[in-house]
């Protein structure tokens, strides 16, 4: 299991390593340039110049990765292998879009509801082992 994340607009980058680092779970930040990020073991950074980050995250994914992305397109293609992927807002990708759908107020508090909706997938997939 490791995060796979579509970096370059992430707003959840500090959440993500949280989590990472809480629950020893690798991130993988797949960017389409080199983008600041801490040096740390469980950290791996992806450029991948012309290439599209979501080709590039729907090679690498499997069905025990966690995908942070707010591109639709990618979701559609991950969902279709099994695989989990959330919005940065913390919903998980549908057939039927990110649900549950959120208010548009909600948005300053994007960050905790994302930590707090994917460290409970964390829990759920480790207690499950």
């Amino acid at each position: 299991m490791r995060f796979l994340v579509d970096a370059s607009n992430c707003p959840v980058k500090a959440e993500i390593y949280r989590l990472a680092g809480r629950y020893g779970v690798p991130v993988v930040l797949v960017s389409q340039s080199d983008i600041g990020a801490p040096f740390e073991p469980w950290l791996t950074k992806v450029v991948t110049g012309a290439q599209p980050v979501g080709e590039t995250i729907a090679n690498e994914a499997g069905s025990a990765d966690i995908v942070v992305t707010d591109d639709d397109g990618l979701a559609a293609s991950l969902r279709s292998r099994q695989v989990a992927a959330f919005t940065t807002r913390g919903q998980r990708w549908t057939e039927d879009g990110p649900k549950p759908a959120l208010p548009a107020s909600s948005r300053s508090h994007g960050k905790a509801r994302f930590e707090a909706v994917v460290e409970d997938e964390l829990r759920a997939r480790l207690r499950s082992r």
